[in-house]
């Protein structure tokens, strides 16, 4: 090949300016007929940046009841982000800084698929599918949109790295680390996960089946993973913050967490996951010109394999392991296959398919505006509910012993109660706190497995906030209990009090 033909082959790969521009502003285009929520995390996240703020980081609990109880602040940093973006501008702010990281997403999106594919046509739609997909789901006010940006950044990096050979993109990465771990611990083993990839390609290994690249120097690769897992001691915390995923997940009773859950075909995310899959496997095997990169073949399978296991994993799936696809058909033509479009099709064809491209993106956005507009309307007339219990109890002449369930518990620790449980959920189980396993308690309420009478008078509690659904077992058990009485009910919550109060 001449260089002459190089360079037309590499300019057909490219797009117009307007057209990169177009692209990848669509997803944000889109994002804004998304209405947004506070998510019911960011109420403990913000109270938990208070405390830290004022006080320092706590190594006890400091929001429920259980104040002896061991805790690890897994988002510490997180929360002072959070309470500041919500000091300053309320809710708003909260919003804007959801929108800078996202935006930072598809950037750190667009650059890793155009390091793996080379091929701008590939590498700016599909950014835009990608953030369509994740946005409404999984990017919102909580640790994991940090998480997101912090290790596409990371596997930019080693991609940039296998490319030029070049040291300087590797020694960012121990940074990454430790700005990872005092974001987001829970998420940190990630961190390290996605260097696997490229440290086994670095290994010299050559058969008819797979390829090997010139993916950087085995030792060096090493040495940059050894000093990530060093500097990831650099927390409050130290190796139980480096841990806390091992303690923290595959507990069977954490199966009332839908995002905990397996994936599957029951909801909409799960549909979207294995549509995407399908249409992946589709092309792979229709494609002739097949290739193979074991670092790329391991990030698509270690990703599907996690968003296979719980729905929290699909957006590693789609951020990592779409994107690693795309290097099995990166030779594609697809250049070839437009400029071939542009001949059988007429401009009558071509201006009724910018017709139905339009409809599309406005029935997209009208349908999503829609939608989340009712999702905001019924989150927002619940918070209203609770914020009239936390005013009964504001009148109490007593100490309020709360209970609330996993659901709305932060809701009033936002508000300086402090129940017996909150979303905080692997805090509650005993491998963490050393104390109790208080998760396995309440999940034995919830399905009726342990006595209701038995639990209220444990605890003492005076004041209790159901939810009619959740708490159906205590609700129903309390209604016709002669101790207790309703002081505030609606279609979706309860608050029951002793009759001495």
């Amino acid at each position: 090949m001449t260089e002459s033909q190089s360079k037309l082959q590499i300019n057909s790969n490219k797009l117009p300016k307007w057209a990169k521009i177009l692209f990848l502003s669509l997803p944000v285009f889109i994002s804004f007929f998304q209405v947004r929520v506070i998510d019911n995390d960011f109420f403990f996240l913000h109270a938990t940046g208070n405390y830290i703020l004022n006080h320092g980081i706590p190594y006890t609990d400091i929001l429920s009841m259980h104040s002896s109880m061991k805790i690890i602040v897994q988002q510490w940093l997180s929360s002072i982000v959070f309470y500041f973006s919500y000091w300053f501008l309320g809710e708003y702010g909260v919003f804007i800084l959801l929108y800078l990281v996202n935006i930072l997403i598809i950037f750190l999106t667009y650059r890793l698929l155009s390091l793996i594919t080379d091929n701008e046509i590939i590498a700016a739609p599909l950014t835009a599918i990608i953030n369509i997909l994740i946005f409404d789901a999984f990017i919102v006010t909580r640790p994991q949109i940090f998480t997101y940006a912090i290790l596409l950044a990371e596997v930019c990096l080693l991609e940039k790295y296998v490319k030029t050979g070049k040291i300087k993109h590797l020694i960012v990465i121990p940074f990454l680390s430790l700005l990872l771990i005092n974001m987001h611990a829970a998420m940190w083993p990630m961190l390290l996960v996605l260097m696997l990839p490229y440290l086994v390609s670095a290994v010299p290994l050559n058969t008819k089946l797979i390829k090997h690249e010139a993916t950087g120097d085995l030792l060096i690769t090493v040495a940059i993973f050894i000093v990530s897992i060093v500097i990831g001691m650099l927390n409050p915390y130290g190796l139980d913050g480096m841990l806390y995923l091992t303690k923290s997940y595959g507990n069977s009773e954490f199966d009332v967490i839908t995002e905990m859950k397996p994936t599957s075909l029951s909801g909409w995310e799960g549909i979207i996951f294995f549509s995407v899959f399908a249409v992946i496997f589709l092309v792979l095997f229709f494609d002739k010109k097949k290739i193979f990169a074991v670092r790329f073949f391991l990030l698509f399978a270690g990703t599907f394999v996690l968003g296979l296991l719980q729905v929290k994993g699909i957006p590693y799936f789609l951020l990592f392991g779409v994107p690693a696809s795309t290097y099995f058909v990166k030779n594609f033509n697809i250049a070839d296959l437009l400029q071939k479009m542009k001949t059988i099709i007429s401009k009558r064809i071509k201006v009724l398919i910018c017709v139905f491209l339009c409809c599309a993106l406005l029935w997209i956005c009208e349908s999503r505006f829609m939608i989340t507009t009712n999702a905001k309307n019924n989150t927002m007339a619940h918070y209203g509910e609770l914020y009239k219990m936390v005013q009964i109890m504001n009148e109490s002449d007593e100490p309020v012993v709360l209970y609330s369930n996993f659901n709305d518990g932060q809701f009033y620790e936002f508000f300086g109660y402090h129940p017996y449980i909150d979303g905080r959920a692997e805090l509650f189980l005993a491998s963490n706190n050393y104390e109790y396993d208080y998760f396995g308690e309440y999940w034995s309420l919830l399905h009726g497995a342990y006595f209701y009478r038995a639990f209220i008078d444990k605890y003492q509690f005076n004041y209790l906030a159901l939810s009619k659904g959740l708490d159906s077992y205590m609700y129903v058990s309390l209604t016709h209990d002669p101790d207790f009485k309703i002081v505030y009910e609606s279609s979706d919550v309860i608050l029951f009090v002793r009759n001495s109060q």
